[in-house]
């Protein structure tokens, strides 16, 4: 059964563009002074964390968790993250459209899907693992973002993640002396919960699910098949494919026909294999 999923329809409010004028003065101002003092940046990101988050998370009607930086929270909560995505997200999709959020962590992009599939339309967002059968497997919550939670544990990018933290870094998992976390959860196949569900198509596809993508998209060769006007925007992070022993660009195979230039891609991946570094890709007919 896929019965673990959830049809959003919501409408989000716009935060008014003074808070986030103000916001971004503050922080500028607060970077060049205060921030360079540790005691008063430790008691300072407290302050705010316990302060300004919630008071953002009232005004947003979104919850965050608590034990992720303070930036990414804020980046959330004032939808500047990944803000060129959610243009092309924006642009690509249209009222009464099927949505699949894969990875859809809090809920960042699946909120902003609903409101422009409107209430003629359907997100679908998993409290599953999706693979390419079903099954099981475990979830690893190791590093410093609980958004970097991946089905496969690399130690290589533990340890360098930790040598990146200096004594000044005040991230609420360092502070509270976070430990590692693994769930087991239930995997399944796309193309066997849209069957269940009677859906035929889907228009756009959101995937981010570090590194387990190409099991992913064998699940869902059916719906790639019988989605003429699919748009898939996928995170493409070839070090983390290559933890899971993946070929980076096997992805694109898996995604047959959905466009994508092969040489174009290579030299990208080996930019981004030297940096460990991450892009979204869109992938369309």
């Amino acid at each position: 059964s896929c019965s673990n999923v959830q049809l959003i329809s919501l409408t989000v409010p716009p935060l008014p563009k003074i808070v986030m004028r103000t916001l971004d003065a503050s922080l500028r101002l607060y970077r060049k002074t205060l921030k360079r003092i540790r005691p008063a940046h430790v008691a300072l990101h407290r302050l705010a964390s316990g302060l300004i988050l919630p008071g953002l998370e009232r005004a947003s009607d979104f919850k965050t968790i608590a034990d992720d930086p303070f930036w990414f929270r804020l980046e959330l909560l004032t939808r500047r993250l990944e803000s060129d995505t959610r243009r092309v997200l924006e642009r690509l999709t249209a009222p009464g459209m099927v949505a699949l959020d894969i990875g859809a962590h809090i809920g960042y992009h699946t909120r902003l899907l609903a409101r422009l599939v409107g209430n003629t339309g359907r997100v679908i967002a998993l409290q599953l693992a999706v693979a390419d059968k079903p099954g099981s497997a475990e979830l690893h919550d190791y590093l410093m973002m609980s958004a970097s939670s991946s089905l496969h544990y690399d130690e290589t990018l533990a340890r360098q993640q930790q040598a990146q933290m200096g004594a000044d870094d005040v991230a609420p998992r360092v502070l509270a002396g976070f430990e590692p976390q693994t769930y087991r959860v239930r995997a399944i196949a796309i193309d066997d919960c849209l069957a269940e569900w009677g859906i035929d198509r889907v228009d756009i596809i959101k995937m981010d699910i570090e590194g387990a993508e190409l099991t992913a998209l064998r699940g869902m060769r059916r719906a790639i098949r019988r989605s003429p006007d699919l748009a898939l925007v996928m995170e493409y992070n070839p070090s983390a494919l290559q933890a899971f022993g993946h070929a980076p660009t096997a992805v694109l195979d898996a995604a047959r026909g959905l466009g994508g230039r092969a040489a174009l891609i290579e030299r990208e991946t080996a930019r981004l294999l030297a940096g460990m570094g991450v892009v979204n890709l869109l992938l369309r007919r």
